[in-house]
């Protein structure tokens, strides 16, 4: 990967990252902290997780090996979270800023959690954590929700355009997007398998999250994963699949993996020059826009990265347990290593 697509990544998560902490600014204390039954029971909880994995994962690059993430409550409240985070986020867009392609291809060295050596190209680490960062920004987001506050988007299409677009050499290479795409089939198929845990109550059980229920959470990831399909290939839909259409797991499995089979086709035979040709398209309520077809590539895997975080919180809420869908254990479990 290019060194350029990982610093408009790290720029894209640090733009992401103050978004969602304005947004919890809006709550009470006590809503901040309250205990909503998620991996990490809290909003507050839910941040620190996001902003101690940027800090751990900055620890491995420069050479240590941390044991744990220290304890979410050392922070009482958001402006004490807000500190932190910038001194972090600034260590972390220095240490990508003074990377080179070189550096990107070397092998690092360290141990896990549980003690064990592991290594694993820089790249796959940079690459990772800002998937890990979408996905629980994705549970905070739903958090909002259930809070009866605003989310606010953090779409990496939005930051795209908001932005004006990138340079080419930002763009991402056809080896690169294969492997997202082989990783986000892998992550959607573990999510499926633990919904199936669910009965058909739970499945469809209103928990008041952004897509009320597991089962319409997962239309919407499939829905916009057939939208942008049908965009890659010069249609613009004015809406998502009807969520009627799938009134069961089976349904949503049974036309998912139709839809996975053609992205897959699809993104196989993309050649570098079809990455960099704009796309124009309008969007469901009608805007005509347009943007590279790997940014529009690239923000598909992340958004489905952010709801089958949410996902995998109401999951939890329900009483059942979610699929770790990490990128890094993707890449541990190609090169035949321990995920832990």
């Amino acid at each position: 990967m290019r060194i350029e697509t990982f610093r408009a990544l790290y720029d894209y998560n640090a733009w992401a990252d103050h978004r969602l902490l304005d947004a919890c600014a809006a709550l009470s204390h006590e809503q901040f902290t309250r205990d909503l039954g998620a991996g990490f029971p809290s909003v507050r909880d839910t941040l620190v997780h996001i902003l101690d994995g940027e800090w751990f994962w900055l620890e491995r690059w420069q050479g240590r090996s941390p044991a744990g993430l220290p304890p979410a409550n050392r922070f009482s409240d958001l402006t004490g979270i807000r500190a932190r985070w910038s001194e972090v986020e600034g260590e972390l867009l220095r240490f990508v800023a003074g990377r080179t392609a070189e550096d990107l291809a070397r092998v690092q060295h360290y141990r896990t959690t549980e003690g064990n050596p592991n290594s694993q190209p820089l790249w796959q680490m940079l690459q990772h954590l800002v998937n890990h960062g979408s996905h629980h920004r994705g549970q905070a987001a739903a958090m909002l929700r259930q809070l009866g506050a605003a989310p606010v988007a953090t779409d990496l299409i939005l930051y795209y355009r908001e932005r004006g677009g990138l340079p080419l050499d930002a763009a991402i290479e056809p080896e690169t997007i294969r492997l997202l795409y082989d990783y986000n089939a892998w992550a959607n198929h573990r999510t499926v398998a633990a919904c199936a845990a669910l009965g058909e109550e739970r499945f469809a059980s209103d928990l008041g999250s952004s897509f009320r229920s597991v089962r319409d959470t997962l239309v919407h990831i499939l829905g916009v994963e057939w939208l942008y399909l049908e965009r890659f290939r010069g249609r613009s839909p004015a809406e998502l699949l009807p969520g009627e259409q799938f009134p069961d797991l089976d349904r949503v499995c049974a036309r998912w993996s139709e839809i996975e089979t053609e992205l897959l086709q699809f993104v196989a035979a993309a050649r570098g020059e079809d990455l960099a040709r704009v796309q124009e398209y309008r969007t469901t309520k009608g805007a005509p826009v347009s943007n590279p077809l790997w940014q529009s590539l690239q923000h598909l895997v992340n958004h489905s990265t952010y709801h089958r975080g949410q996902v995998a919180m109401l999951l939890r809420q329900l009483g059942a347990k979610p699929s770790s869908t990490d990128l890094i254990y993707f890449y541990r479990e190609r090169a035949g290593q321990p995920w832990d």
